[in-house]
């Protein structure tokens, strides 16, 4: 499945303290509230706010996703700059999905605001989505490694990330076919994932064809 790349490093973006997590955090928490405010805080705005930041939280998981591959594959000059940012980009998704599950959650447990598309599945489906979140966060962390072990730490990565891949993959298939709206988000998100997982394999066979060594740094 897909396994996000386990060398990134956590350093601020373009030396700016800020880390990159927490300006995709604002940014996605930002849109989510612009998009209540405008249906002032009803139940359609608290549904859009959802919406708005799980397809932001898609394309986020996405670019983690294809950074370390598209970097090794095609060795561009903004790939050097780009390294020590990869740890961030799994942080960032994280955020960008901590903050969907806020959008979903919240308004349900604050001011008596309740969203009459949350059901006892979606309550589920939350709570083990901010697990597994959670379990990606700290796998992508250089502690994991020391603690419970390289192997058991990729082994994370790669099942928090195949969780969150088939998530958006079936996503998408699901709202291909049936009585749904016409909407190009899903086809856009579901091509996505596959070119994520087209990238992965190009990444893997690269790595193979330059040998032993580059498959172990890969």
């Amino acid at each position: 499945m897909v396994a996000l790349d386990s060398g990134m490093d956590a350093r601020p973006l373009l030396n700016i303290k800020v880390p990159l997590a927490g300006i995709v955090a604002a940014g996605a928490a930002m849109a989510g509230l612009i998009a209540m405010a405008i249906h002032g805080f009803d139940d359609r705005g608290l549904r859009l706010a959802s919406e708005i930041t799980w397809r932001l939280a898609s394309f986020v998981f996405f670019a983690a996703a294809v950074t370390g591959p598209v970097c090794r594959v095609v060795p561009l000059a903004i790939c050097k700059q780009a390294g020590p940012l990869r740890r961030q980009m799994i942080w960032a998704f994280c955020a960008s999905y901590g903050v969907f599950l806020a959008m979903t959650l919240l308004p349900n447990t604050l001011g008596g605001v309740l969203h009459a598309d949350l059901t006892a599945g979606m309550t589920i489906f939350s709570i083990f989505g901010g697990f597994i979140v959670a379990v990606l966060a700290y796998a992508a962390g250089r502690d994991a490694a020391a603690l419970v072990g390289e192997p058991a730490r990729q082994a994370l990565l790669t099942v928090a990330g195949g969780f969150f891949w088939l998530t958006y993959a079936l996503t998408g298939l699901a709202h291909l076919s049936g009585p749904h709206r016409p909407d190009a988000f899903y086809g856009i998100s579901l091509s996505l994932m596959i070119l994520a997982l087209l990238l992965r394999f190009t990444d893997r066979f690269v790595a193979k064809m330059r040998g032993p060594q580059a498959a172990l740094l890969s």
